[in-house]
């Protein structure tokens, strides 16, 4: 597990919490993806559960307000506009198994909290990615449990 700066060897798949960094342009996080860019030469990724979270969160916050207000459309059509700019990595089989290694060894009350970033972690995984994330803690929990025959779970801490 590495933590910190952006490795040149490893792309990354940005954590929710990372996005919406990224949608809500947020200095630190426009600069580390630009970096991440200039070294790459391509956007960083997104899992398919990423993209879950993200409309999940429009689409309660729509419920919330009493429907979908022009503010929430618009920043929904933003979002995905950077959706556009990513490769997308699907939850596949190889996710899923991975998924199913690592959940039932994680306490009822941490499946109950992890189970989005336990999805986004074994997708990373399953497609040879990092996870760029503010959230290293869970991050780092879920790692513990990857299985043995794949490679660690690369977390960057991107703030």
């Amino acid at each position: 597990m590495a933590i910190g700066p952006h490795s040149p060897d490893v792309v990354a798949a940005l954590d929710n919490d990372v996005l919406n960094d990224w949608r809500f342009r947020r200095p630190a996080t426009i600069t580390a993806i630009t970096n991440y860019i200039s070294l790459i030469k391509a956007p960083p990724a997104l899992t398919s559960t990423t993209i879950f979270e993200m409309v999940h969160g429009f689409e309660k916050a729509a419920i919330l307000a009493g429907g979908m207000n022009e503010r929430l459309a618009r920043d929904l059509r933003y979002a995905h506009t950077l959706i556009e700019e990513c490769a997308i990595l699907p939850f596949n089989a190889e996710a899923a198994a991975i998924a199913g290694y690592v959940f039932p060894r994680l306490t009822q009350k941490e499946r109950n909290r992890l189970w989005a970033d336990v999805f986004i972690a074994a997708t990373v995984v399953a497609h040879e990615y990092g996870i760029a994330t503010r959230n290293r803690g869970d991050f780092e929990l879920i790692a513990k449990h990857i299985p043995p025959d794949y490679q660690p779970l690369r977390i960057e801490v991107w703030k």
